[in-house]
Order: C-alpha cells, then structure tokens, then sequence
C-alpha cells in the first residue's frame, strides 16, 4: 500500500514538474509564437496605417503653425511700417523680408531634410543605403532657428525664419506621406520580425539575409519612415528598434489579448 502511494506520489510530482517546465517554455516563446501567428503582422501593417496618419497630422499641424506665425509676424511689421512710412512700404517689406528668408530656408532644407545616405558592407561589398530623417528631426529643424544661445539679433532672424522653415517642413512631410503609402508591407514586416527576435542592434548582413532577393536600399528606406526605427553608424551600419516601439507593441498585444478574452467571456 505504501509502495503504491510512493508512485502515485511520484507520478504526481513528475507530471507537475513536466507542466512548469512546459508553462515556462510557453511564456519564454510566447513573442517568438506570436511573431508567428497573424496578430504581428497585424500590428505592423496597422503600424503603417498608423504612420501615414501621424505624417500627415504632422504636416496639417506644421502649417497651421506656419500661417499662424505668419499673420502674427506680417500684421506686426505690416502695422510698424504703416505707420512709421507707408502701406505699400510695408508691404514690400513684408514681400522682401519673408521672400529672402524663404529662399535661404529653401535651400537649407534641400541640404537638411534631404535622405542620409550611410555606407555599409553587405556580403563584402560595398553599398550605400539611403535613410529618411525621423519626423522628430524635421519638427527640430522647423524649430532649429530659436535656439536660446543665439543674440537678440540672431533671435530676431530666427523668428522670421520660423515660418518658411515650418512650410517647407511640411512640404517635405506631406511628400513624405506619400512614400509611407509606398511602403512595401511584406518586406517591412520581415524586417521587423528581424529586429523583435534580436535583443541588440541588427547588421546589414542579417537583414538581407532574412529578406531574400530583394531590394535592400528599399527596404531600408521604407523603415526609416516608421517612427521608433534606430539607425545606428558606428561600429558599422546596423538597425534597432526604439523602446518605446516594443512597448507600443507589448501595449497592442495586450489589449488584443483582452479583447479576445472579453469576447471568450460574452460567447462571441
């Protein structure tokens, strides 16, 4: 009888120490599974969407600032010169003024907003990869002009030059919009798949041997349009995703498991 209840006990002790290693495995796996299932590739092509919206929420936000400035600033030199001289030499003033910071500004974006190219070494070859500034960098270029170390002049300068750096900025988001609607979605989602299953930065040579035969400038370039995508030049050319990405999608994942669980609960 003893030596009966000593092998169920057994029994019990191994099935239990079965089912925690089991349990472990599962939640150590349970990104890698998820990766794998379609809730991934549903959040990166909703990331997308998601990123054609806040791009052209970003270039609305960019001109309605820049028009707000521009009557604030027009009708303020409009009203000093006016006054001190004449309508019409105001408004040559204003002309001149917002005309020549325009220009300069114009060709300060097509140098500063332009797509940074990198060299990198794939399969040991030499190549160049074209990156795209992140929307922070353009929203702090707008704004470079206010810098709080500059003169009274040079601050002076800087507002003027707050509203053709706000449009052009968002000239270039709105065409920006436009290649994120280009975005290539079954390679990015590769790509990304890549750099959630690393815990480092990802080389150039890992990426393109996950994608395949493919277009790797493209595909390099379409993630640089996501926001929360790391490019990093020392040490060679590699790819990272920012924190607040994987908790992004840590958030998105939780919230459809507990959808799924509420409709589990309603019989749905």
């Amino acid at each position: 009888m003893s030596r009966e209840l000593c092998q169920t006990c057994s029994f019990v002790l191994q099935f239990y120490y079965l089912t925690t290693i089991l349990l472990v495995q599962q939640n150590a796996f349970s990104l890698a599974t998820y990766m794998n299932k379609r809730g991934f590739k549903s959040w990166v092509f909703n990331r997308i969407k998601t990123q054609r919206r806040l791009t052209g929420a970003a270039a609305i936000g960019m001109v309605t600032a820049g028009l707000v400035l521009f009557l604030l600033e027009a009708g303020f030199i409009y009203l000093v010169f006016s006054n001190a001289y004449s309508k019409e030499i105001a408004i040559f003033t204003i002309l001149g003024v917002f005309g020549g910071m325009g220009l300069y500004s114009w060709n300060q974006a097509r140098i500063d907003l332009h797509d940074r190219e990198h060299k990198a070494v794939c399969n040991n070859k030499k190549i160049v990869l074209s990156v795209v500034p992140a929307t922070s960098s353009v929203w702090s270029w707008a704004f470079a002009s206010m810098d709080p170390d500059r003169s009274i002049v040079e601050k002076i300068i800087g507002i003027a030059m707050l509203v053709p750096r706000l449009f052009f900025a968002a000239w270039y988001t709105w065409h920006r919009r436009k290649d994120v609607k280009k975005i290539d979605s079954k390679t990015t989602l590769n790509v990304m798949k890549i750099l959630f299953r690393s815990d480092q930065s990802v080389t150039v040579d890992a990426i393109a041997d996950g994608i395949g035969d493919v277009d790797l400038n493209k595909a390099i370039r379409d993630i640089s349009l996501l926001d929360g995508v790391v490019f990093l030049a020392k040490g060679g050319f590699s790819v990272s995703i920012a924190p607040r990405l994987n908790e992004e999608f840590e958030a998105w994942r939780s919230a459809q498991e507990s959808t799924r669980d509420d409709d589990d609960l309603t019989g749905r």
